[in-house]
């Protein structure tokens, strides 16, 4: 039994670093640091200001409203649910002269989405050429115009492609989802979503600390003598030595930094992992008007293009507004005012976050009149577009898979690392965050369970035994959660 206590690191605080510093705290561990190379904690789950309102540049849906998933259960907490708007209506405009049936689209558009959330088991195929197949036959056995049913079936693929952060329906496997677990429907928590602040004395969450490498399986003292197997390099210089790390950077980050990150370096078995799983963007243009050109009940704003064909659903950067099909309405309007989101996918994405304000602006707006035939659409008074691509410590939104790869390689990634020169030092470097979870990834709480996966994973190692988890009724202070200014 170890006399003292065993140092441990967590690098990284978003959501899985501050998942894996709260369970560590509640199971006893006391020697913990947090290091963060942004200035805040939260990762992708962020807050900007926009006209007078408080907007998430990251998360805002709950991806299953239920007991079971932890996220949801801090909400409810919190009773942040109950000011969760009601659902609104979906509008639709195509860019020529006929106007859209609601009804009938909407009709289509589920068609489509029953089609888009099968769950196959052949990572072969893709989930590109199963939609292709299957519209197909949908919008043959419509009786209307096909070429209208095909137009909207392909809104679904491409709002799919928003969903995934990918720019081709054809890079993804089918068999994306065959090992997830489904928590239940989701829910948009827009402008509600908490920003999370860990339980942790100021000197044991260093901000603006960036990591430039992990030294692992060595033997580093410290002033007393005291040996450590890992040591944590910081950029500027500061070393810190630990018994255990924690990484829960970005995949995209992994991508970015694996190759020199570690020494000594990663298995290639590891760095395969990391070179094929895919790390997909997604940008939301935040638009704020004077006024709404849009109806008090409108939750979304579809767009139509005719010629969209189901057989190939793909980004193209040099007819990028293609992809800004989806704009939805942020609401209430008490607390938002007049705010609409514009989603974009995969390299549109990443090529909206390089352009001006005033050319995103004229741009939309007269794609906006076209689709509308309300030529007296104004610009926005205020045009603000996400930067996860842009940021360097995190790279884009989150993983997808693609065709040819088995989720089950998550497993590999979320794999410890084991020292070899000194046998006992288990459990040197573990791995939390989205992209570790094949039955969670690209969600909050699957980053979040990740960072509990892993600290108590380091419980079993010490015999410390954690504490049953409990439902959202017994939920503790999970997280220190701190409420934004509105």
């Amino acid at each position: 039994v170890m006399m003292h206590q065993p140092r441990i690191v967590v690098i990284g605080a978003g959501m899985a670093g501050l998942g894996a510093a709260t369970k560590l705290k509640e199971l006893g561990f006391t020697e913990l640091t947090v290091v963060e190379a942004s200035g805040q904690a939260g990762g992708r789950i962020a807050k900007t200001n926009i006209g007078n309102a408080w907007v998430d540049s990251g998360a805002q849906y709950i991806h299953g409203a239920s007991a079971e998933n932890p996220v949801y259960c801090l909400f409810k907490k919190y009773s942040l649910l109950n000011q969760v708007p009601e659902e609104g209506k979906s509008t639709f405009h195509r860019n020529n002269e006929h106007k859209v049936n609601e009804d009938f689209a909407e009709r289509v558009y589920a068609a489509g989405e029953r089609i888009i959330r099968h769950r196959g088991s052949s990572t072969e195929k893709s989930i590109g050429e199963h939609f292709a197949e299957e519209a197909h036959a949908v919008a043959e056995s419509w009786q209307d115009d096909e070429k209208d049913v095909q137009s909207i079936l392909a809104l679904v693929g491409k709002d799919l492609l928003v969903d995934t952060g990918a720019s081709d329906l054809h890079k993804i496997s089918l068999a994306s989802w065959q090992y997830y677990i489904n928590m239940g429907d989701d829910l948009n928590v827009e402008g509600y979503v908490v920003q999370q602040q860990p339980d942790l004395p100021k000197e044991r969450l260093l901000l603006n600390k960036a990591v430039g490498k992990i030294e692992w399986d060595g033997s580093f003292s410290d002033m007393e003598g005291r040996g450590y197997p890992v040591r944590v390099v910081c950029e500027d210089g500061e070393e810190i030595l630990a018994d255990h790390a924690i990484l829960t950077i970005s995949l995209g980050c992994l991508k970015a930094r694996a190759a020199t990150f570690f020494s000594p370096s990663l298995s290639s078995e590891k760095m395969e992992v990391i070179e094929k799983l895919c790390f997909g963007n997604i940008a939301k243009i935040f638009l704020e008007y004077e006024q709404a050109f849009w109806a008090s009940d409108v939750r979304s704003i579809s767009l139509i293009w005719d010629n969209d064909n189901v057989a190939s659903i793909s980004t193209s950067r040099a007819e990028w507004l293609r992809y800004l099909q989806l704009f939805t309405v942020m609401r209430p309007k008490e607390k938002f005012g007049n705010i609409l989101i514009a989603w974009c996918p995969g390299d549109v994405a990443d090529l909206v976050e390089t352009m001006r304000e005033e050319e995103l602006s004229s741009a939309i707006t007269e794609h906006l009149r076209l689709f509308t035939r309300n030529p007296t659409i104004p610009p926005p008074r205020t045009v603000l577009c996400t930067q996860w691509c842009s940021n360097s410590f995190i790279r884009g939104s989150y993983t997808f898979i693609p065709v040819g790869i088995d989720g089950k390689v998550m497993d590999i990634l979320a794999q410890p690392l084991v020292g070899t020169k000194n046998p006992s030092k288990a459990l040197q470097v573990l791995f939390a965050g989205e992209a570790t979870m094949k039955t969670l990834y690209s969600t909050v709480q699957g980053a979040l369970m990740s960072g509990h996966r892993e600290a108590e994973r380091l419980a079993r190692q010490y015999d410390r035994t954690a504490p049953p988890a409990g439902h959202c009724d017994t939920v503790k202070k999970d997280l220190g959660v701190c409420h934004v200014p509105q």
